[in-house]
């Protein structure tokens, strides 16, 4: 009986060693390079880096071959996962077998390479500027160009369309020897409420306000709220006086005192006079209304 059991588990061991030996030669079939498309890659990382176009790609092949035979030899090589297609004439560059499937490229560089003309903001600025330490399914960036969305693997790239008059507040940043435009900390913030309007925004937006106060410059973030409207105005100097951030300079703007009124979110019915502004207690910590001045508050109950 344990002689046959012995022999059932050798048996056993056998087929799947077996089966690990078929899969390894089906993978290595499908994922190892030519000699001359090795080559060809590694010319190509070299001169132009780990993201390349089609047109970089064809240079590289040299100009003697034909543009249906390169366009086919890319094809090739993006079957087998050397190239991984960003977006239409775009390619990332695998440079590791083990890394199939993956990427040791920045997202942010990425995304910068799908769109020229855009900049890192909301939580992915955040991120980058340690200030946002959460898992990241989606990299968001802000445009000049048409609003849209790429994915590249398992990462969205989601890119929200601005005019140029708020197309600013952002520098430089060198990820990965790539030059990356990476929204300001107070930019990002002030896009986060420009673009959404939930309770999840406003309460992300106080949260980092009050734990990273010595990080910001508030100075910085009042003047920026003033290229945008009167609504953007008035959000910035009521939640930076939930943190005792002095806003008599930005209070001090005539339109703030207009006859009008704006809503830190939708269905809210408590009015804060001085900034004449809707909002959620619960969502900057004054669930009880006698926390914040009363010259300042009252309950709105008719709207009409």
């Amino acid at each position: 009986m344990h002689v046959n059991s012995k022999r059932k588990t050798l048996a056993l061991d056998g087929e799947y060693n077996s089966c690990k030996l078929s899969l390894f030669i089906i993978i290595t079939r499908n994922t190892i390079l030519s000699q001359k498309d090795l080559e060809l890659l590694e010319a190509v990382v070299l001169r132009y880096g780990k993201i390349v176009s089609s047109e970089q790609i064809q240079a590289a092949i040299g100009q003697n071959v034909s543009r249906g035979a390169a366009r086919t030899r890319v094809a090739g090589m993006s079957k087998a996962g050397w190239l991984i297609r960003l977006k239409k004439g775009l390619y990332l560059v695998v440079t590791d077998i083990s890394g199939l499937g993956f990427t040791d490229v920045s997202d942010l560089v990425i995304a910068q390479s799908l769109n020229l003309d855009s900049y890192i903001s909301f939580e992915s600025a955040l991120q980058f500027h340690n200030t946002f330490d959460q898992m990241l399914a989606r990299i968001d960036a802000v445009t000049i160009g048409k609003t849209r969305t790429y994915q590249v693997l398992k990462t969205k790239y989601a890119f929200s369309s601005v005019k140029r008059g708020l197309y600013f507040g952002f520098a430089k940043e060198s990820i990965n020897n790539q030059k990356v435009n990476v929204a300001d900390i107070e930019k990002a913030i002030l896009d986060l409420l420009y673009f959404r309007s939930s309770g999840y925004t406003v309460s992300l937006v106080i949260e980092k306000l009050r734990e990273y106060q010595d990080q910001f410059d508030f100075k910085k973030l009042k003047a920026y709220s003033i290229r945008y409207s009167l609504g953007m105005v008035r959000k910035i100097g009521f939640l930076l006086d939930q943190i005792d951030v002095d806003t008599t300079d930005l209070f001090s703007q005539n339109q703030v005192k207009k006859n009008s009124f704006s809503k830190l979110t939708q269905d809210v019915e408590q009015f804060n006079a001085k900034w004449r502004l809707y909002y959620d207690p619960d969502l900057v910590g004054l669930a009880n209304p006698a926390d914040f001045k009363p010259e300042n508050t009252q309950v709105f109950t008719d709207r009409t």
